[in-house]
């Protein structure tokens, strides 16, 4: 920098007596103003806003191994206690299969020997037979209609059952498994963070 160039710097320099801040303190300040938000700026432009619905945290999706608990209830529908047996809960499908095959044998026996009674009041009957014999052989049939229609409820009852059983077993059946590994039911403790969490997995 030159003597001219020095003189022509102080000129710009000097104080005005105008106004209570001097002008070239003014300028100053105004550039040291803008020169600290040309600073900052960047990093407010750079500065990211959380996106609550992407930092929310969602619960992992269910994924099934094997048929679905629909799919298992009309197994179980289908052939009785095979929604059981899709669930690992071997005990109780051999006691729902046993249950629900005896009810199935007795409908099917107490039908035919409804259907024998009939033809045996219809042959007495052709046969010119005495009205006492033909309405004891009808009174039979109608004795065993009527306990066929009884195992018809309890048969709808067991495989309704049975249905319930096999969804319900595939939507809580892990409760076990979670136990057994070490998880907890209903609290969970951080020793960590000395914190206790209150709640039921479903």
């Amino acid at each position: 920098m030159n003597l001219e160039d020095f003189k022509s710097f102080r000129r710009v320099l000097k104080p005005s007596e105008v106004g209570s801040i001097p002008t070239h303190s003014r300028h100053l300040l105004g550039i040291v103003c803008a020169l600290a938000f040309a600073a900052t700026s960047p990093a407010l432009a750079q500065e990211e806003v959380p996106d609550e619905a992407v930092t929310e945290e969602r619960a992992p999706e269910r994924i099934w191994i094997g048929p679905s608990p629909f799919e298992r209830a009309v197994r179980s529908v289908a052939f009785p206690a095979w929604g059981q047996l899709t669930n690992g809960k071997n005990k109780k499908a051999v006691a729902l299969f046993s249950a629900q095959t005896y009810i199935y044998a007795r409908l099917m026996i107490e039908t035919r020997k409804g259907n024998e009674a009939n033809r045996l009041a219809d042959r007495l009957e052709g046969e010119g037979a005495s009205l006492g014999d033909v309405n004891v052989a009808r009174s039979s049939a109608a004795d065993h209609f009527s306990r066929r229609r009884n195992l018809f409820f309890w048969a709808f009852v067991a495989g309704f059952y049975g249905a319930l059983d096999a969804y319900v077993d595939a939507n809580f059946g892990d409760i076990e498994a979670e136990l057994e590994e070490g998880r907890d039911l209903f609290s969970s403790v951080d020793p960590a963070s000395r914190t206790v969490t209150l709640g039921v997995h479903f």
